[in-house]
């Protein structure tokens, strides 16, 4: 399973939050350079990740967000041609999904990066796809 490294994956939630990097470094005591490379570091391993996740499965990659931790794929699931909906969520990985079968774990974490304002499948979808 794909993992961030755990202070990275602090740093990178901070930022997801809407943390300022001088924010970030005050809290953690840490310099503001080591929060830029930190999410940098994080934004390269999550668009790795997301496109190790295209080529395996032979997916098109439609949008990819690093810094909210999310991708958008259309590939074929089941043998229907589908969008497929990818997340990093902290302390366990890629998660996806397919269709319109929004697992509510998901819309938390959104809500919680600032994706959506409210968990509501629909404005999800609509912010994904925007």
């Amino acid at each position: 399973m794909f993992k961030l490294p755990e202070g990275m994956e602090r740093v990178w939630l901070m930022r997801a939050r809407g943390m300022r990097e001088v924010d970030i470094a005050e809290t953690l005591g840490i310099s503001r350079q080591a929060v830029n490379k930190a999410l940098k570091d994080a934004r390269v391993k999550l668009f790795e990740a997301f496109f190790s996740i295209a080529e395996t499965f032979s997916w098109d990659v439609v949008r990819v967000n690093a810094e909210k931790g999310f991708s958008v794929f259309m590939g074929k699931v089941l043998g229907k041609r589908v969008r497929v909906y990818a997340f990093y969520l902290p302390g366990k990985g890629i998660k996806a999904f397919f269709g319109e079968d929004v697992p509510d774990y998901i819309l938390q974490h959104a809500v919680e990066v600032g994706i959506i304002e409210k968990p509501e499948k629909e404005g999800l979808i609509k912010a994904l796809e925007s």
